[in-house]
């Protein structure tokens, strides 16, 4: 007598796992796009980004491949959509498959010692249980860890087909229709290949909550007011012919500089006044003891603590002057220009 009642299956919690992993995966691709606001010039998180996105289309895929529990209805076997007649069912098998080949694909490449102790390891002690049958579709496949949840699995096929017998023995290397992760060696490359995605995503996401700069940013009153002492105490200058003031403004690197780049929202405004002149000497003289510092001093950092006022004053045959701000915010630079343009000024530069 066959039985005509509907009764579920568990099969495996993989499909669990995999709508997991696609959270995850859209909530890095969301992550990664703010990283792209932030630093868009960096190549990392637009990596990113595209490999997330591959990430929840390949786990929603195998997500639908892989059913939580199949249906033994009245009539047909149904794996979700999947619905397979009783009547074209044949060839019942069951079996074990070791997957010892998955866990050597992950562990090898991501730690040699647990690849070692699992190669040592003989392959039963990896087996999944598996029950096997051919159907008008091919061959059809479900596979458990636990030896009781396939045995749960037969017993409900044979009740519904008491008069096929089921015969012992699969073929691995046989293509079949999968309702469960096959844990081979591509998924074990692919377990691997996810676990460095989780890594590096996390790492580099976690960048994105440290923006702050390398130095500064620097308050523009004081490094303004330490300017502007300094060019009072060098008014009388002679004019330098051919010295002219030359104004770069140099990126200022973050904390997490690697990742994230410089700010664009910072910079680091740089005076330079170079030229033959044979008065270089002297005006080098006269700015040493402005700034206070040594005859033979080349650096020194000017005002309070708070700033980052520097003149730098290199060896050289010729006039070599350099002052640096150091990191100010973008809304402070065209003030603090105008400062290095009267400091230049009061030197001689025009």
């Amino acid at each position: 007598m066959v039985d005509t009642t509907t009764r579920v299956v568990p099969l495996s919690r993989a499909r669990r796992w995999t709508w997991v992993l696609v959270v995850v995966a859209v909530a890095f691709a969301a992550w990664h796009g703010y990283g792209i606001t932030v630093a868009p010039e960096r190549p990392f998180f637009w990596i990113g980004v595209v490999l997330d996105v591959l990430v929840a289309v390949v786990a929603w895929l195998l997500g639908r491949a892989w059913p939580p529990a199949a249906t033994f209805g009245p009539d047909a076997l149904a794996f979700e959509r999947t619905r397979i007649p009783y009547t074209t069912i044949t060839d019942v098998r069951r079996g074990a498959v070791s997957a010892k080949p998955f866990w050597l694909a992950f562990w090898i490449p991501t730690s040699l010692v647990v690849g070692l102790i699992v190669a040592l390891r003989p392959s039963g002690d990896f087996d999944r249980e598996v029950v096997e049958f051919r159907a008008d579709q091919g061959r059809v496949r479900t596979r458990w860890r636990d030896y009781r949840a396939a045995e749960t699995f037969r017993a409900a096929l044979r009740d519904k087909l008491p008069d096929l017998e089921v015969r012992y023995g699969v073929e691995p290397a046989a293509y079949a229709r999968d309702h469960s992760p096959r844990l081979g060696v591509g998924g074990g490359f692919l377990a691997f290949a996810l676990g460095i995605w989780l890594f590096f995503g996390t790492w580099f996401g976690l960048q994105l909550l440290d923006q702050s700069l390398d130095r500064g940013p620097y308050p523009p009153g004081p490094t303004s007011a330490a300017i502007n002492e300094l060019a009072a105490g060098l008014s009388g200058f002679a004019p330098l012919p051919g010295v002219a003031p030359d104004f770069t403004e140099w990126p200022c690197s973050r904390t997490n500089d690697l990742v994230l780049g410089p700010d664009p929202g910072a910079a680091d405004l740089h005076l330079k006044l170079v030229g033959a002149t044979p008065a270089a000497g002297a005006v080098e003289a006269r700015l040493r003891q402005a700034a206070g510092m040594d005859p033979d001093q080349y650096l020194e950092r000017l005002g309070p603590d708070d700033v980052d006022f520097e003149v730098d004053i290199p060896e050289d045959d010729d006039l070599y002057v350099e002052f640096s701000t150091g990191c100010v915010t973008d809304d402070a630079v065209p003030g603090l220009r105008e400062d290095l343009a009267k400091l230049a000024t009061a030197m001689g530069a025009r």
